[in-house]
């Protein structure tokens, strides 16, 4: 209980920036173009900065297997969520590779980063990184496939080496060496690392700012894939992954990263791959707002959870 009030409490906070950034867009503070700046800076500098810092801690034999371990539940969620999409989501439905995509991946850095810190740390961080990097191996191998029904060994090879998931590489071989930066270096990355949370509501907010709200509150079919986004999958998931009994911050992470909102992945790649994005934006924008309210109850029903 006290850590899905920790977390609607974070929530509270995040939304609150969320707000500023919709008012700098409506403001024209910051443009469509600079909100694309600011999400590659995001995406392409800070995250990974978040990522490779989460791994520089004391090496211990302990955790080299709970790393090993975050990666398997990592794994472990996002076939879960893959099962649940292609079983719930048909191949009659139009758009359902925004859908599946929408429920498949979600915005595990942009909110779970700054979520993950404010409850569990560095630790946390640590586990969350390997699922970051799980993440982005499956976003260009199974969803470049399903987004564009081919195979193109250049783009998801391209992809499986983007930034995030080489900063984890880079992460994991000096956690495994023993290898820690100086002092200096750890402390200019700890400042990047800082920016992550504004910076990603920031971007959510001007992101939101462009979308017609009120339109897609009224589309009772975004409901249902939000339902199976932020509710189902994550349940059964955490289900799946307390049957381990591992160390509880570990089995969280784990958790509160597959419960996070709909990822802006599905919405870039549906720009890129001539999909509907104004569908996958109106995804993105309602599972983000529902999220305030359905993270929290996850982690209230994960805590509720014994075997």
């Amino acid at each position: 209980m006290d850590l899905a009030i920790i977390s609607f409490r974070k929530m509270i906070v995040m939304f609150i920036i969320l707000i500023i950034g919709i008012i700098a867009y409506k403001t024209k503070l910051v443009t469509k173009e600079g909100n694309s700046t600011l999400s590659n800076v995001l995406l392409l500098v800070v995250n990974p900065f978040v990522i490779f810092m989460g791994f520089q801690m004391d090496y211990t034999h302990e955790l080299f297997v709970r790393l090993w371990m975050s990666i398997g539940f990592a794994i472990i969620c996002h076939i879960i969520a893959i099962i649940i999409s292609y079983i719930a989501i048909g191949k009659k439905i139009k758009d359902y590779e925004i859908e599946r995509i929408s429920a498949i991946y979600s915005n595990c850095g942009f909110i779970g980063i700054p979520i993950i810190n404010a409850l569990f740390g560095q630790e946390g961080v640590f586990y969350l990184a390997s699922y970051i990097a799980v993440f982005n191996v499956l976003l260009w191998t199974q969803g470049y496939m399903l987004m564009t029904g081919k195979t193109d060994k250049k783009v998801i090879v391209k992809g499986i080496f983007s930034p995030c998931v080489i900063a984890a590489m880079l992460g994991i071989l000096c956690f495994c060496f023993k290898i820690q930066i100086f002092k200096e270096a750890s402390e200019a990355f700890q400042h990047i690392c800082d920016m992550n949370t504004p910076m990603a509501m920031i971007v959510a907010g001007v992101t939101m700012a462009q979308s017609d709200i009120l339109k897609a509150l009224k589309n009772i079919r975004l409901y249902y894939v939000c339902l199976l986004k932020l509710i189902v999958i994550p349940v059964i998931c955490a289900v799946a992954l307390k049957l381990f009994k591992a160390d509880n911050v570990l089995t969280m992470t784990s958790i509160i990263e597959i419960a996070c909102p709909v990822g802006a992945s599905g919405t870039m790649f549906a720009i890129r791959y001539n999909r509907n994005a104004v569908y996958a934006s109106e995804l993105y924008v309602v599972s983000t707002l529902l999220s305030a309210l359905s993270l929290p109850l996850v982690i209230m029903i994960a805590e509720m959870i014994k075997f």
